[in-house]
């Protein structure tokens, strides 16, 4: 009697705790904390007791009695089979083809459950299976488990699937994976079963980032080998994904001379030299990164600048590192934009000076002075072939600078245009142009000081330069500063700083879009567009405070996140040498 009174205690306690208010003189409740899970109970046992069963899923000779009301209740396949019509709808065994048993009876747990495990080993059958029945919700957590587990071994396999279940959004995440990790992605297994149209598609990319178009030649000829017998006859359309005025001549005789299934393929030579029928240059052979300066280790004083160059490649392999600069190594700061292929660097020294490097020669140029030379801790962009250097503060009294000049390579001088909008200037903001406009995204207020991260605005300037005319844009979701503003498709996506995703803000329809979150802290990262892919470089989980307090409690480090918009997809790539943040980074044509 006593565990009687115990349970008729615990039950009246549950119920009152959840009694709303009176309605009409009565007590309306609601149980829905605890009454699913009890239905859900009451169904399972009576499936363990065969009780009201009335229908019968077999898959692989194995069979799983089941209701059929909830099996309509739980995947809109059983629903449509069970409402008429259906020759199945009087059945009392239903053969489910197309699925592996072990999945089926899964799916069948989970309609009495609302419980499952995904793992490893069963997501692929799982993710056929609940894509066959419809059970959007499992499919789901297949398709953010694959995603989760993307990498190198991973993203081929992922590939096929996505494009058998028609996943857009996993299939664009795996083969963003591949394009970037060529080079260990086929010396995997998974590369040798690939079907041949999904082989195409990858080796068509322009974005695929081979360090040489010999490898592309290669890997075909690697693949055709597993199973010559089956693939010799889709050797000539794959050999058109490959870009052979990018392939070394004497190397080509040579594979020629030595491999007979190439040499035997008809037509062959006339498709290596018919320049019309080369596929297009990846940016790979076209682009690479400069990382200048910045801080290694914030926490490790004897080691705190990094004084050198570092010219990457868009796979992330450290191409050349060469020492900075005397001026730059002197310097107080420095920021940098690409003009016609160079470089242009603003430097705050004594006072601010501009100076043009020419990578392909190696020489840097002086140009003339600036208006306001005493600025610093000011941006550079640059729009139309011209250089812009706007914000800043000049020393030692912190006072802002919201002058806007412009150089004129005509008469070697700077003029002052149209100043920024916001009254009292603004530094430390994200800056990008677009659509013939200069864009400047928050930053910190003439108001700031030093260390005080009180007065940081969320406003964006617009500077139209055939008006010269400054104006005020939709404003950010939220005031903020040390972001970094890249241009890609005529839209603006921010990044770095506080940031927890991916900011994209379309002046068109003057919007912001929250799109993929960060895999890494990227506070004072470096950021530089290639094609349609947004490199962030190093950086490190500062925490800013609101108050005159030394916020200096942080470290770099060595992540380099890589985010292809097409596709809204964010993955880590080869690290950086060492710790960084606080650094320029810029794309420049391959030298």
């Amino acid at each position: 009697m006593d565990d009687g009174q115990s349970k008729d205690d615990s039950h009246t306690t549950e119920v009152s705790e959840t009694v709303d208010e009176k309605v009409d003189g009565g007590l309306e409740c609601d149980d829905s904390d605890w009454y699913p899970a009890t239905f859900l109970q009451r169904l399972l046992d009576f499936r363990s007791e065969g009780h009201l069963l009335d229908v019968t899923l077999c898959a692989e000779g194995k069979e799983i009695p089941c209701h059929r009301l909830v099996l309509s209740a739980f995947a809109e396949y059983f629903h449509a089979m069970f409402r008429g019509g259906h020759s199945e709808s009087k059945k009392d065994k239903i053969e489910i083809g197309g699925v592996s048993a072990e999945a089926l009876q899964q799916l069948v747990d989970y309609a009495y459950t609302s419980k499952i495990t995904v793992t490893t080993d069963n997501v692929q059958s799982l993710y056929e299976a609940a894509n066959m029945l419809q059970v959007k919700s499992v499919e789901d957590r297949c398709e953010q488990f694959l995603t989760d587990k993307l990498s190198p071994e991973t993203c081929l396999e992922s590939w096929v699937l996505a494009d058998k279940v028609s996943c857009k959004r996993l299939l664009e995440k795996a083969k963003f994976h591949a394009l970037k990790n060529f080079e260990q992605v086929c010396m995997t297994e998974e590369f040798l079963e690939l079907p041949v149209d999904i082989l195409k598609a990858y080796l068509s990319d322009s974005g695929l980032h081979t360090k040489k178009e010999e490898q592309v030649l290669e890997v075909i000829m690697r693949w055709a080998g597993h199973d010559l017998q089956q693939r010799q006859i889709h050797v000539k359309a794959l050999l058109e994904c490959v870009c052979f005025s990018h392939v070394d001549q004497d190397y080509l005789k040579d594979i020629l001379k030595k491999d007979r299934t190439l040499s035997s393929i008809p037509g062959v030579k006339e498709l290596i030299q018919d320049q019309s029928m080369h596929a297009r240059p990846r940016h790979i052979h076209q682009e690479e990164i400069l990382v200048l300066g910045g801080i290694k280790h914030v926490m490790q004083p004897e080691e705190e600048d990094n004084k050198d160059i570092y010219r990457l490649s868009l796979n992330c392999d450290c191409v050349d590192i060469s020492p900075l600069p005397e001026f730059l190594l002197e310097s107080d700061g420095y920021e940098a934009c690409v003009v016609n292929n160079d470089v242009v660097i603003t430097v705050a020294q004594s006072f601010s000076e501009c100076k043009v490097w020419q990578c392909s020669l190696n020489s840097f140029t002086q140009l003339g002075n600036l208006v306001r030379k005493e600025r610093q801790f000011n941006s550079v962009v640059a729009l139309h072939g011209q250089v812009y250097v706007l914000g800043g503060i000049t020393l030692p009294n912190w006072e802002p600078v919201y002058d806007v000049e412009v150089y004129s390579e005509t008469t070697d001088s700077w003029n002052l245009v149209a100043p920024l909008s916001l009254q009292g200037g603004v530094r430390d903001f994200g800056i990008t142009t677009c659509s013939k406009k200069i864009f400047v995204f928050g930053g910190k207020t003439g108001q700031c000081t030093q260390l005080d991260y009180c007065h940081i605005t969320d406003a964006v300037q617009c500077y139209d330069p055939s008006l010269n005319v400054w104006t005020f844009v939709s404003s950010l979701p939220n005031p903020m500063h040390g972001v970094m503003a890249c241009t890609v498709n005529c839209k603006i996506y921010l990044v770095g700083g506080q940031l927890p995703h991916v900011l994209c803000y379309d002046p068109q329809q003057e919007c912001y879009v929250r799109m993929t979150g960060r895999l890494a802290p990227w506070c004072a990262c470096g950021a530089t567009v290639c094609g349609s892919d947004v490199y962030i470089i190093g950086g490190c989980d500062r925490k800013y405070s609101l108050s005159e307090t030394d916020d200096d409690d942080y470290d770099s480090h060595t992540a380099v996140q890589c985010y292809n918009v097409p596709s809204d997809t964010m993955i880590l790539l080869k690290k950086f040498p060492h710790p960084i943040s606080e650094h320029v980074s810029v794309t420049i044509p391959k030298l």
